[in-house]
């Protein structure tokens, strides 16, 4: 009678310590390569560019796409937000994000919360909104030259405050900023003017001061190589419309990872 009481009772402690092993198992969070678990949320904010506006494919082929693909590969479970808007400015963008009267605010700043990965392509609209195709760019430019320039602070302002309030909603997320390039490298029509629409486009990209709270990524240096043929660009009635195509939103990837990467392992070594 005795060795059956112990025997239930050394049953009884078994059961109870797989029991109790299986549910801190169940509470674990994954990790790659054992039994924890990794995961990461990444959301996409900005304009036609971040949409992947003009691909067959854009999610499979846009640079949000494929900075996804790459996160994939080292997390267990990446969830993913592409915010992008077609001809989105950055007053737009901003007010999306901060007046909480705007039919989108809810989402984005519900999407925004605990992100881990951000990345930002915005303020090409900012500029090009102003443009009108008269078939004298060059004088458009020169007549335009206040415009153009306040415009370019207005961005710095909207740009500085977007920055800010996804701080205020992902304090730890690691946030991505492309800067803007020139579509007139790639385009014969308007080489007369890549100079002078470099001038505008530097001013912008001024806005974008990195600091602890963000990271330029340097698109400028590679689309506008016009060896490369990057862009795709078409006009919409009086209105310019360049945008990367599947091989320009490769190479965007690519430096936007190479960003990650070097922001994660600052010993890495990255071939520019």
């Amino acid at each position: 009678m005795k060795k059956s009481v112990r025997w239930f009772i050394r049953i009884g402690v078994i059961m109870v310590c797989l029991i109790v092993g299986w549910l801190r198992a169940c509470s674990l969070q994954v990790s790659s390569g054992d039994l924890y678990g990794t995961k990461a949320r990444y959301v996409a904010l900005g304009d036609s560019i971040a949409h992947g506006y003009g691909l067959e494919n854009p999610s499979k082929e846009s640079y949000v796409a494929l900075v996804h693909q790459y996160l994939d590969s080292r997390y267990d479970t990446v969830f993913c937000s592409n915010l992008g808007v077609d001809g989105q400015t950055s007053a737009q963008l901003l007010a999306r994000l901060s007046d909480e009267s705007n039919q989108w605010y809810a989402k984005y700043t519900s999407t925004l919360k605990n992100a881990d990965y951000v990345t930002i392509s915005i303020g090409s609209n900012d500029l090009l909104h102003l443009i009108e195709l008269n078939g004298n760019m060059a004088e458009y430019i020169e007549r335009g030259d206040a415009e153009f320039r306040e415009a370019c602070e207005t961005f710095a302002q909207n740009f500085q405050k977007i920055v800010l309030r996804i701080h205020e909603l992902s304090p730890n997320a690691m946030i991505l900023a492309n800067n803007v390039y020139n579509p007139c490298y790639s385009m014969k029509v308007f080489a007369s003017v890549a100079g002078a629409a470099d001038e505008y486009i530097t001013l912008l990209n001024e806005g974008l001061n990195e600091s602890e709270n963000i990271i330029i990524v340097d698109v400028k240096s590679v689309i506008d190589d016009p060896q490369e043929h990057l862009l795709n660009v078409t006009m919409k009635g009086r209105e310019l419309d360049p945008h990367p195509n599947r091989e320009g939103h490769r190479k965007i990837a690519e430096t936007v990872i190479e960003k990650i990467e070097k922001a994660e392992n600052p010993d890495l070594t990255v071939h520019e």
